[in-house]
């Protein structure tokens, strides 16, 4: 009978996740999103989320692998992807997520209410970028699939991850490539991360950031537009599911 029982509940697990995953993919298509390997499939997507490998240790996405993102977002990712290309033919940009529904992060908020690590995960109750389908996490991996060396791992709560020790504003003046590049090499210059860590953080900011898009000053692997949240919230659609 607990055999019965256990197998029974494996197969409603499997059905529950099956149902997830083509409710996220359903409802992130009704919200005008678009899968960014069906304008380019040489960008990898890993997503982290729809594992357990994340400082949340839980897989919130069910068995959703696709990385959607608002057109003109994706659009921008792409044309990194094509400026990478061109300087590194041996490298793509490897996704490890993107839009996420604004219910999931309620649940990430949740898990790290009152601990060290809330500062980094956005209010669930209005949401961050990724809630509207306009932020990326990435890095640069090998044609085989390996990232390179970024000095720390996705995900990592701390000052080895900055790329600016400034606040971010809606200000381009305060968000170029030269002000990340000094940043990154000061943390070489201290011994933070190493100097191939520092080139290739720096390649990756370069290549995304004459594609229009910047990194968040604590995240090497987030990149978003160069607009304030209030803005972001004006012009795009919270991904309400």
């Amino acid at each position: 009978m607990k055999t019965i029982l256990s197998t029974a509940f494996a197969l409603l697990s499997a059905a529950s996740a099956l149902a997830q995953s083509a409710d996220l993919d359903e409802n992130m298509r009704r919200y005008g999103l678009v899968d960014i390997r069906s304008l380019d499939d040489g960008i990898l997507v890993e997503l982290r989320y729809s594992t357990e490998d994340n400082f949340v240790g839980r897989d919130m996405y069910g068995d959703l692998e696709t990385a959607y993102l608002l057109p003109h977002f994706a659009r921008k990712v792409v044309e990194a992807q094509r400026l990478l290309k061109e300087l590194h033919p041996e490298y793509t940009l490897l996704i490890y997520d993107a839009a996420r529904p604004i219910s999931v992060q309620r649940t990430m908020r949740r898990m790290v209410e009152g601990t060290p690590n809330e500062s980094f995960v956005a209010d669930g109750s209005r949401g961050g970028r990724h809630n509207y389908g306009v932020a990326v996490d990435l890095t640069i991996a090998r044609s085989d699939g390996r990232p390179i060396d970024m000095g720390t791992g996705f995900d990592h709560f701390g000052d080895e991850a900055s790329v600016k020790g400034t606040p971010d504003t809606d200000q381009a003046s305060t968000r170029t490539i030269e002000v990340y590049r000094e940043y990154i090499s000061s943390l070489a210059r201290s011994g933070i991360i190493s100097d191939q860590a520092a080139a290739n953080r720096i390649l990756l900011i370069e290549v995304m950031c004459q594609a229009g898009l910047v990194p968040y000053r604590r995240e090497w692997w987030h990149f978003e537009e160069i607009i304030s949240m209030p803005e972001t919230r004006r012009r795009y659609r919270l991904l309400d599911f």
